[in-house]
């Protein structure tokens, strides 16, 4: 592969400004189109469907939230993308590990679309429930190569506080430059709640889930 070498150019002897800046941004914008188009050409996809990129000098599967280690048979998830997490209201208690593409969460990559896939599937309204999540700064499962499935889990740790969220209605304010007025909204979606705001007395959650 060839390597590319640039210096920062001379002064423009109009305006005493170098053009470095720019070049080097026009530089880095072609290097991650070549990038991706490179990453793209090299994508393949396992029994189940799920794309990932083959690092033969490490042999290795990165896949877009975790790594599998084929020798090692070993799968393991990216910083923050697995999660300990705990659905719960006055009736009912759901308590998972979050592993997205694996398990029952194949299709899933972001967690609060399965939480809203699983309540909608239980007929469970989305603002009646409380959400505590954990996110993992590690989780390692041992996998199963001949039906990618997973297997005994190796190594887990906690990488951060609990965390509670409500789906719940809020105001956005922007300001629109056309009219030179401030503009508000209303948009729905998953928001942290404060301490003050917890409408249940809960216990944090168990590490082994």
């Amino acid at each position: 592969m060839r390597k590319v070498f640039f210096r920062e150019n001379k002064l423009n002897s109009r305006n005493g400004q170098t053009n470095a800046p720019l070049f080097i941004f026009q530089f880095e914008v072609y290097f991650q189109k070549v990038r991706k188009k490179l990453l793209v050409s090299k994508l393949e996809k396992d029994i189940k469907g799920r794309e990932y990129i083959l690092c033969e000098e490490k042999n290795m599967r990165e896949y877009s939230c975790c790594n599998l280690w084929i020798k090692e048979k070993l799968l393991s998830f990216n910083k923050y993308e697995g999660a300990a997490v705990e659905i719960f209201n006055n009736e009912v208690t759901e308590y998972f590990t979050f592993t997205p593409q694996f398990g029952r969460f194949e299709g899933f990559t972001d967690l609060f679309n399965y939480i809203e896939f699983w309540l909608k599937e239980n007929e469970i309204l989305l603002t009646t429930v409380n959400v505590t999540v954990c996110e993992l700064s590690a989780l390692i499962f041992k996998i199963d190569l001949n039906n990618m499935e997973l297997c005994e889990e190796k190594e887990r740790i906690s990488g951060s506080e609990n965390f509670t969220y409500v789906y719940r209605e809020e105001k956005k304010t922007f300001f629109d430059k056309d009219n030179d007025e401030d503009v508000i909204t209303k948009e729905w979606g998953w928001y942290e709640v404060s301490d003050d705001d917890q409408e249940y007395e809960y216990e944090d959650i168990d590490p082994q889930f």
